[in-house]
């Protein structure tokens, strides 16, 4: 989010250090923008400092720099330094009540807790991450009308934690009614819409349905290149969406350099340690194991495993989902012991933290009965 999205500082109060303030602020967005991370945190966190010494340490604009501080620690994949700063910026909020109020106070509102949503979601925390979303979207919806950017914002977030948490029919419905509004404001070929089509085809194609997911993955990737390029990385993100559509349909002769192409740009935009490099490699892996390449699929699952064993930690969903893979193939060529190991600890950690219908815990349960049963019969 930036300053469209929430509120710049209040230029009304003591206006040399708030200009200042000011400044930082918005070259702090500028370097975040470029991805030039720890230069837009030090900026921002001056900001921050200049903010609390002229107004104190509670103030609605240091609550509002808190928010931009969290959302560059998300980038930086350092989700608890993230949770720290927006849960501070989200008790300056309550401490302040009824004194602070309007669109602007709504706004910042509704952006801590869209981001403590969105941390909770990428920790796998998705009973705490409903939770914040649900504030946002009621703030949203209260304060700023249900037709607001606002709402069809915190809509599409709670979609996008329903997809991970495998109820596709909710967060169809949800992406359905933001796509409704966003479009009405901003027009059907905008990049505000094509956030929407990027995940209506990616919960579609969840849903099993990959043959009309096709069409909303290919009209994101379409947006987003035409008004970015195609070396942006959220163009790189759409490609990649769409390639996984095209797995699903069999068309790998398709997806395959699409991989390729986005492997080599993310990781030149966002480091080889990235949580975006280890999706890619892990989808990569897939279409090589379909391909019958099995020692190439076996590396790129293997570095895909422990980059995010790295960022979101050996007992996350997403992490499991890998050790799944990786295990399945393992028992195909063969090597049953480090594939049995992999597929339980898999089986342990989904069957934890996702709920009973969920169907990457069903399928990781399948394939470790099925791993069981073939061990036995050749035993």
């Amino acid at each position: 989010m930036r300053e469209a999205e929430g509120k710049g500082l209040d230029p009304d109060r003591a206006p040399m250090t708030i200009d200042a303030a000011i400044r930082l602020q918005e070259r702090a967005w500028a370097l975040l923008s470029e991805r030039k991370l720890d230069e837009a945190f030090n900026a921002a966190r001056e900001a921050l400092h200049l903010i609390e010494a002229c107004e104190g340490p509670a103030s609605p604009d240091a609550a509002n720099l808190l928010n931009d501080l969290a959302e560059i620690e998300i980038e930086r994949q350092r989700f608890e330094a993230a949770r720290a700063l927006a849960e501070k910026a989200g008790l300056i909020l309550e401490g302040l009540g009824d004194r602070f109020t309007g669109d602007d106070a709504a706004r910042i509102r509704v952006k801590t807790f869209d981001l403590l949503g969105e941390i909770g979601r990428v920790q796998g925390d998705y009973e705490q991450a409903e939770a914040e979303i649900k504030k946002a979207l009621a703030i949203a919806a209260n304060e700023l009308g249900e037709a607001s950017e606002e709402v069809a914002n915190a809509r599409n977030s709670l979609g996008v934690l329903y997809k991970f948490s495998g109820r596709f029919e909710e967060a169809l419905t949800l992406y359905e009614r933001a796509l409704s509004t966003l479009t009405a404001v901003y027009g059907d070929g905008s990049l505000e819409a094509a956030v929407l089509y990027h995940n209506l085809g990616g919960v579609l194609h969840a849903k099993g349905d990959a043959g009309k997911a096709e069409a909303y993955g290919r009209k994101a990737w379409d947006i987003s290149r035409r008004h970015l390029g195609n070396d942006h990385r959220r163009a790189i993100l759409d490609a990649s969406a769409y390639a996984s559509i095209l797995d699903a349909l069999g068309r790998y002769d398709e997806s395959e350099p699409i991989y390729r192409r986005a492997l080599t740009l993310l990781q030149d935009l966002l480091g080889a340690e990235h949580y975006e490099v280890a999706a890619i490699l892990h989808n990569l892996a897939a279409v090589s194991v379909a391909r019958g390449r099995f020692a190439e699929g076996e590396n790129d699952y293997r570095r895909a495993l422990r980059i995010k064993e790295t960022v979101l930690g050996e007992d996350h969903p997403d992490t499991a989902l890998t050790r799944n893979n990786l295990g399945r193939l393992l028992i195909q060529a063969g090597r049953s012991g480090e594939g049995l190991a992999l597929l339980q600890k898999a089986v342990a950690t989904l069957e934890k933290r996702l709920a009973p219908g969920h169907p990457h815990r069903m399928i990781a349960r399948r394939n470790l009965e099925e791993a069981i049963g073939s061990f036995t019969d050749s035993g």
